[in-house]
């Protein structure tokens, strides 16, 4: 039984400065929508909170990339309701002033990914070329892997493969991030 899921998101167009507007996330933000929509997904379950998982969010896109926004269920005192709240988390993190259980640090993708794999994370790539995911049997501490509307760089596919990450497919199909997101929390109690 899984015990604590994470989830790495790299975002390639993710602003790294508080300054997209809030009322249009998806109109000129680097995508901020997308990253929100992941935030509510990663954070939000049945009963409240998903105290048993953690997002890492790698904002890769201007003014300053990169910056790396951690949500942990175990210290956020409610789950945005939706994309504007998630926004709201985002920029108070990025002004120095994070919500509890949020943080905010200057960190890359591939130190992200090392930072999981050093606390004891098995590291899973989601890829549609992958293993079935529903055959598979995972890891007490797992971290899933993923990319945004681009899908994962040559890069990043690099710096996975050279740890070690297993490819694992949600199906032959491309889902939105914060689908596969949800999929993977529902799929492992």
């Amino acid at each position: 039984m899984i015990l604590f899921r994470a989830f790495v998101l790299k975002a390639s167009e993710g602003r790294t400065a508080p300054d997209f507007p809030l009322k249009s996330l998806a109109g000129g933000s680097g995508r901020m929508d997308l990253v929100c929509r992941c935030i509510v997904s990663a954070l939000i379950s049945p009963r409240g909170v998903s105290r048993d998982c953690r997002l890492t969010v790698v904002l890769e896109g201007p003014p300053d990339p990169p910056l790396s926004i951690e949500f942990d269920g175990r210290g956020v005192e409610r789950a945005p309701e939706g994309e504007l709240e998630a926004a709201e988390m985002l920029v108070a993190a990025m002004r120095g002033n994070p919500p509890r259980g949020v943080s905010a640090r200057r960190e890359g993708f591939e130190d992200a990914v090392r930072r999981h794999a050093r606390e004891g994370f098995a590291l899973y790539y989601l890829h549609e070329g992958g293993e079935d995911f529903s055959r598979l049997g995972y890891a007490e501490k797992s971290a899933f892997v993923l990319g945004d509307q681009k899908g994962m760089d040559t890069r990043g596919e690099r710096v996975l493969d050279s740890m070690g990450a297993r490819r694992v497919s949600l199906g032959p199909h491309p889902y939105l991030a914060s689908h596969c997101i949800a999929i993977v929390k529902g799929m492992i109690p």
